[in-house]
C-alpha cells in the first residue's frame, strides 16, 4: 500500500506555490504534500474565504459551518479549519455536508480528514454519532434517505458505510448491504489491537481515513477499511454492496450525528467538531509528514 508517511502531529504549515500543472480535483488549488493529483478527486484545506464555491454538491452544502483561523489550537495545518456545530437537544449539526463527484466512482473511494472533537465534547445518551460517510446509489437522488429500510435484492438499491463513534468515543463501521442482519446496517467495531477498540477523546487531532471497495455486481467481494492516525484498525471483505454495475459511489460526507434508539438521543449541549485538509481519492492517502 503505497500510502506517503502516516503520522499525525501538529504543525505550522504554509502551503508551497502552486506548481504549473492544471489543477483537476476540486476544493484548494494547492495540495497538501505528498498527494498525487492524478488521484485526487478533491482536497480542502480552507484557507480560502470562497472555499465553498469550489466543492461540487447536489441537495446539501460543503462542509463547514464557520471556520476559525490561528492561532487557535483548533486549527491543525495552515492557518485555518471548518467547524461544525452541533446544537442542544438537535441531531444533525449544522455545517454537516457533502461532496459529490463529477463522475460516480465504480470501483474504490479513500476518504480522509483531521478531525478534533471541541474539549468537553460528550456524546450524551446518544450510542452514535456518524462522522464520514460513503453512499452509494444509481443516481445522486437515490443515495439520500433509507435509514432502517434493508436493502432488497433489486438491481437498483444502493448501500451506504459510515465511520462512526459510540457512547464511549468507539470507532465503529456502520454499513448498510444486501446481506446485512435486519433492518438497521450492521456495526462492526475497530481495534487497535485484538483486545483494546480504537478510541478518540476530545482535546486532540486524529488523522482518519475511511475506504470503500465496492463489488462486483451480484459478488460477495465488497470491502470497508478505516486507518486511525495512520493504522488500520478496522478491515471487513466479503460485502455484497450492490446488485448492478449502474450503482456506483455517488457522494461523500462529513457528519456530526447524534443518533441512538429514542428520539431524545441528541446533542446534549452547544458543543462543535472541527475538521481540517480533508482529502477523496481514488488510491491510498495516509497522513501529513511532520516537515512538509
Amino acid at each position: 500500500m503505497n500510502h506517503h508517511l502516516r503520522k499525525a502531529s501538529i504543525f505550522l504549515w504554509h502551503p508551497p506555490k502552486q506548481k504549473s500543472h492544471s489543477v483537476t480535483w476540486g476544493g484548494s488549488p494547492t495540495l497538501e504534500p505528498g498527494l498525487n493529483p492524478k488521484d485526487i478527486l478533491l482536497f480542502e484545506d480552507f484557507e480560502d474565504d470562497h472555499y465553498r464555491k469550489r466543492w461540487r454538491v447536489h441537495w446539501n452544502e460543503p462542509v463547514g459551518a464557520g471556520t476559525v483561523e490561528r492561532p487557535s489550537k483548533y486549527v491543525f495545518a495552515g492557518n485555518r479549519s471548518a467547524y461544525l456545530e452541533n446544537k442542544a437537544e438537535k441531531h444533525e449539526a449544522d455545517g454537516a455536508g457533502e461532496y459529490v463527484p463529477e463522475i460516480p466512482i465504480d470501483d474504490v473511494a479513500y476518504f480522509r480528514l483531521y478531525l478534533r472533537m471541541q474539549d468537553g465534547f460528550s456524546t450524551g445518551t446518544s450510542d452514535q454519532v456518524k462522522l464520514m460517510a460513503i453512499r452509494g446509489a444509481v443516481d445522486i437522488e437515490n443515495s439520500y434517505g433509507g435509514a432502517g429500510e434493508a436493502p432488497g435484492e433489486s438491481d437498483m438499491d444502493g448501500f451506504s458505510a459510515d465511520l462512526c463513534i459510540d457512547g464511549a468515543r468507539n470507532l465503529h463501521f456502520y454499513y448498510y448491504h444486501f446481506d446485512q442482519a435486519g433492518g438497521w446496517g450492521d456495526i462492526t467495531y475497530c481495534k487497535t489491537s485484538f483486545f483494546r477498540g480504537a478510541t478518540i477523546s476530545p482535546g486532540k487531532w486524529y488523522c482518519l481515513e475511511l475506504m470503500l471497495r465496492t463489488n462486483v455486481p451480484r459478488q460477495k467481494n465488497g470491502q470497508l477499511s478505516a486507518w486511525l492516525d495512520g493504522k488500520l484498525i478496522g478491515h471487513v471483505a466479503k460485502i455484497r454492496f450492490r446488485n448492478s454495475e449502474k450503482v456506483k459511489i455517488q457522494r461523500l460526507a462529513v457528519y456530526s450525528y447524534f443518533g441512538g434508539s429514542d428520539y431524545e438521543d441528541a446533542s446534549p449541549k452547544d458543543q462543535r467538531i472541527y475538521v481540517d485538509n480533508v482529502v477523496i481519492s481514488r488510491s491510498p492517502i495516509g497522513c501529513l509528514v511532520s516537515n512538509p
